[in-house]
């Protein structure tokens, strides 16, 4: 295992003894991959079929242990990268042996549980309702009947709002693989005549090659008359591009378990902007740096939406959709910059700020524009280099 230190275990605990948890037992990727630093697999091919439950965090919330559950088979390069006491593994798949992986992954919760001092007592234990299998919720029923179970979603994610000194370098790394792709984008949108995927599979390749891997990725690269409405993600596909088109691009990876999410918006061929094009480019860019602006300690969400709308209306436009969101561990977490979000803005927070406008079915142009912002308390610090892509 890595370092000892762990500032964000320390923070859930603070949260879940005020929720009234003795231990916790998380099953979501952001929570498990947020407490021990281990990056959680994105669930998705052959790995996710190969056991039974997904991987899980054990963790006591006085002084005591705690434990990352993972299938055997990523237990070794699990215990390198946790910042867990200890690891409990269980069979997944296994070539030349039979296995009961449904068996193995519930005796791992059992011991886990067990060695955390919760078998034949009370007390209570905190869970994600959202996430956590049936079969576990079972067996606590059943072999642990006398703990309490209680939902921390709440617990959790009032944790995660204020990121650590360690989350902030790591964001601040994925904002930096996010520039690449836009700089990418921004060189290949100077030539008409690349289909999206060739383009996508550019960008794609130098953001890997920034992270030092290849890393999970999603979002979405529009052109032309697919950039005038919202169908994210709806891109990229057999489209080659056109002198004069919209490019648009919205796209999100993962590094050491941290995203970045950031959109720039483009015209291709190096042709200059027709009025239209350039007042809905330049209305969604003065949207986020007002919503950006907006995003210093004292002020509520509300303001960063409220800048946002301000700034639009300056230019004859309404907003399309809300005006961001807080980043970390997932994509999109809470708060999100929308009129009704009345939560207290503070510094440490890390928001992706992606106002849009859109001229929709009929039209020829969109555009959205979107920075990820370090909370100081001097006010906001823009994490992303990359420059609008029109100017």
């Amino acid at each position: 295992m890595t370092s000892t230190v762990n500032d964000e275990l320390t923070q859930a605990r603070h949260a879940l003894a005020a929720a009234g948890c003795d231990a916790v037992l998380l099953a979501s990727l952001a929570n498990v991959t947020y407490v021990s630093g281990y990056e959680v697999p994105v669930p998705v091919g052959a790995h996710a079929e190969m056991a039974y439950g997904p991987d899980l965090a054990l963790c006591s919330v006085g002084d005591g242990g705690s434990w990352l559950i993972v299938p055997a088979g990523a237990a070794a390069g699990a215990g390198k990268k946790s910042r867990l006491d200890g690891v409990i593994p269980f069979d997944g798949f296994d070539s030349f042996h039979a296995t009961d992986s449904h068996a193995s992954y519930l005796a791992a919760v059992r011991r886990g549980l067990a060695e955390a001092g919760l078998a034949n007592t009370s007390g209570t234990l905190g869970v994600e309702y959202r996430y956590l299998p049936f079969a576990v919720g079972a067996l606590l029923a059943e072999e642990f009947p006398r703990l309490r179970l209680v939902d921390v979603e709440g617990a959790m994610q009032q944790a995660r709002t204020i990121k650590t000194a360690r989350e902030i370098a790591l964001l601040r790394r994925a904002s930096h693989v996010a520039d690449v792709g836009h700089r990418t984008l921004a060189e290949l949108s100077r030539t008409a005549g690349q289909t999206e995927f060739a383009m996508w599979g550019e960008i794609t390749a130098r953001m890997f090659a920034a992270a030092g891997r290849d890393v999970p990725v999603t979002g979405e690269l529009v052109t032309g008359p697919r950039t005038t409405t919202v169908e994210y993600p709806n891109g990229p596909r057999m489209r080659r591009t056109e002198p004069g088109d919209a490019a648009l691009m919205d796209i999100s990876q993962r590094v050491d378990g941290y995203w970045s999410d950031c959109t720039n918006t483009h015209i291709i061929g190096g042709v200059a902007p027709s009025a239209e094009q350039w007042r809905y480019a330049k209305a969604s860019q003065a949207a986020c740096e007002a919503a950006m602006d907006a995003l210093r300690p004292g002020n509520r969400a509300a303001d960063a939406w409220h800048a946002a709308a301000a700034a639009f209306r300056s230019f004859g436009l309404e907003p399309a959709h809300y005006a961001g969101h807080q980043i970390g561990v997932v994509v999109n977490e809470l708060p999100r910059l929308v009129a009704y979000d009345q939560t207290i803005i503070q510094a440490g927070m890390i928001f992706s700020v992606e106002p849009g406008v859109y001229q929709g079915p009929g039209g020829t142009f969109g555009a959205r524009s979107e920075k990820m912002a370090l909370v100081t308390a001097t006010g906001p610090e823009i994490l992303s280099d990359f420059e609008w892509g029109i100017g």
